[in-house]
């Protein structure tokens, strides 16, 4: 795993030194490769790598790296789990490798197949591969956009990087995108599918794609960009193949769907530097850790705890967990202080304002398991979202649908309103319009993206063979998850890891796996009042059933203790939001005041003011920090723990 940057020169380019530009994004981008650093100018391109050494220790993995004759070279962040395969498929056709890296394997694959190599790729990576003679450069991002990359332009050149900050870093006249900020206003989601970010003029490169940008070696053209997408999750589903699972006996596909997901821990268990489990005592991430200790038995399990808060401390459980499986569970005793002093940092390492609270645990259980000597954390993430583990959500969904024929016949503006509810359902809250009545302003154009819903009609489409209409609208809802509700999540999981200088690996997200799954019937996912009905009978063969089958919660936090101190109208006077953003000041200090009564409300404006701040403002994340919490009034504890949404596990 890795962190990359990197220039192309488009046009003239006159006065601008990409070399010092490369190397500052490297320098902040170095939390995500400590072991190893490179910055190379070969053709028109500056090539910058930050290396975490995972495979192959040797100065052999040494990036950039190029092939034979060094007419094509790569930097990569990632890892491709199928690599071996690939590897003796290559070297049957001839290629001849000098390392034991899949970083080699990639650029030979490149080499071979051309950019349908990614749709061979089983695993996570975000690279830039750099053509010489052609004056080609090529990004591509893994199927779900596990691992980030950014890209911009500036003074006739395109810069990439692994971190917006990195960008940022490098960036003139630096603006806030007002039409996404007022998105994430009223869905804490900026990923819709949309290539811009919070930041105007930065994009992102969307999971599942390559952008190639051809130039002319003399300048003599403008570059030709091409952006294609080689992977939609609607195309893996496969009528035949949703029959076969209907008529195979529940025994059997359980058995068969474990196999697929035993096979992806152990292809997630190669490495050449120490493994851990994060284990909340979940269903999710305690059958990651039941299924790796099985190959690994020495495994250690990272668990955070909240100290001083025994009602709502679930430590228990994954203490629970560990002994079953006799493995060795590490516990972080997280305090409010913790929250506090690592609030402003998880924010600036997550580059936008941060979604959930519980950001800051995983970095602080990152950090923890780091300290232990562990470069990689197997992860829980996408299980829900795959098999079903938002009940409550589907049955709200299921509630809106039968207003469509209402809505068909109402007004316009009412059609929008049904069409948020839509959406509230979804599991993004929507909340007081009046918080963040500045911003609305921005946004233009935001209702008629989301009415026109193609995501969701595209999924939707893909289960046409369905009779039922309400199963095959949730089924769709459960596979555009996959593209819009995951997609925050795994930023998180990959920026909190990363700031640590940790991998972190998705087991449920194997490329197999999925395939399979979104094939399951709906049946097999939600039965009766159960979710992710099958997911529980395979874990039942691991883990104690009182694991299994217990109440679904989330990461619960004693969140009105941990913001206690940032709840100051000074923190907001001439800040982000009342400056850039126009926020009314009159709502904005009501919510301030008023944050008791809404915590995830106050939240959402403090990151939001944190962030802007540290990336608009330039304040320092030490001095933010100390400066917030100076602000800070001797308060009594609130002792409410505020549960965060289902799902959302460490």
């Amino acid at each position: 795993m890795c962190g990359i940057a990197g220039s192309l020169r488009v046009s003239d380019g006159l006065g601008f030194d990409a070399s010092a530009a490369v190397t500052r994004m490297c320098g902040i981008q170095h939390h995500r490769g400590p072991d190893d650093s490179g910055v190379t100018a070969v053709g028109n391109a500056v090539l910058g790598s930050n290396r975490l050494s995972i495979i192959d220790l040797s100065p052999a993995g040494h990036m950039p790296m190029s092939n034979e004759d060094e007419s094509l070279w790569i930097v990569y962040n990632g890892e491709i789990f199928n690599f071996q395969d690939l590897r003796a498929e290559l070297v049957r056709a001839g290629h001849t490798f000098r390392s034991r890296t899949d970083t080699e394997v990639v650029l030979h694959a490149y080499e071979e197949w051309g950019t349908d190599c990614f749709s061979r790729f089983t695993g996570m990576f975000g690279l830039a591969l750099y053509d010489r003679q052609a004056n080609r450069l090529v990004l591509a991002r893994d199927r779900f956009g596990k691992k980030p990359v950014y890209y911009t332009f500036r003074s006739g050149h395109l810069l990439f990087a692994s971190e917006m900050k990195a960008l940022i870093a490098v960036s003139e006249d630096l603006r806030p995108n007002l039409q996404r900020l007022a998105e994430w206003s009223l869905y804490r989601n900026v990923d819709f599918g949309s290539r811009d970010t919070l930041i105007e003029g930065i994009h992102s490169l969307p999971p599942g794609h390559h952008m190639v940008v051809s130039t002319d070696p003399r300048g003599g053209r403008e570059p030709r960009i091409a952006t294609e997408s080689y992977f939609q999750p609607e195309a893996e589903v496969r009528s035949e193949a949703y029959e076969r699972f209907k008529r195979q006996p529940a025994d059997e596909l359980s058995r068969d769907i474990e196999n697929l997901i035993a096979r992806a821990v152990k292809d997630r268990l190669m490495s050449d530097v120490p493994i851990g489990t994060l284990c909340s005592g979940g269903i999710d991430s305690s059958l990651i850790t039941a299924l790796a200790a099985r190959e690994m038995p020495d495994i250690m399990a990272f668990n955070v705890s909240v100290a001083g808060y025994e009602a709502i401390d679930e430590s228990r459980f994954a203490n629970r967990v560990a002994d079953s499986l006799g493995v060795r569970l590490l516990t972080y005793s997280m305090k409010p202080v913790d929250f506090q002093r690592n609030l402003v940092r998880a924010i600036y390492h997550s580059d936008v304002p941060l979604t959930h609270p519980n950001s800051v645990a995983f970095l602080l259980i990152s950090e923890f398991a780091r300290s232990h000597g562990v470069k990689i954390l197997l992860s829980g993430e996408a299980a829900d979202e795959l098999f079903g583990g938002y009940m409550q959500r589907y049955r709200r969904y299921r509630q809106v649908l039968r207003f469509q024929k209402l809505a068909a016949v109402l007004p316009s503006r009412f059609r929008k309103m049904l069409i948020l509810a839509g959406y509230a359902c979804d599991g993004v809250p929507i909340t007081d319009f009046s918080e963040y009545e500045g911003l609305l302003r921005h946004s233009t154009g935001f209702l008629d993206r989301f009415a026109r819903e193609e995501l969701k009609e595209r999924s939707q489409a893909a289960y046409s063979f369905v009779k039922n209409p309400l199963d095959r609208a949730v089924l769709g809802a459960m596979l555009a998850d996959l593209t819009n509700f995951l997609t925050p999540l795994l930023r998180r999981l990959d920026r909190m890891s990363m700031a640590a200088s940790v991998e972190a690996r998705t087991p449920f997200l194997d490329y197999p796996l999925v395939k399979a799954v979104t094939n399951l019937p709906l049946e097999t996912r939600l039965r009766g009042s159960q979710d992710k009905w099958l997911l529980k009978k395979i874990a039942a063969r691991h883990l104690p059933k009182d694991i299994v089958y217990r109440r679904k919660v989330g990461f619960p936090l004693p969140l009105a203790d941990y913001i206690a101190p940032f709840a100051k109208p000074e923190l907001f006077h001439s800040g982000f939001c009342i400056e850039y953003l126009g926020v009314g000041r009159k709502a904005l200090l009501q919510t301030v005041s008023d944050w008791r009564a809404n915590f995830n409300g106050f939240f959402n404006l403090l990151a939001l003011e944190l962030w802007g701040r540290i990336f608009f403002l330039n304040q320092t994340v030490e001095k933010l920090t100390e400066w917030s919490l100076s602000q800070a009034a001797s308060q009594e504890p609130a002792r409410r723990a505020v549960p965060q949404p289902a799902g959302q596990r460490v």
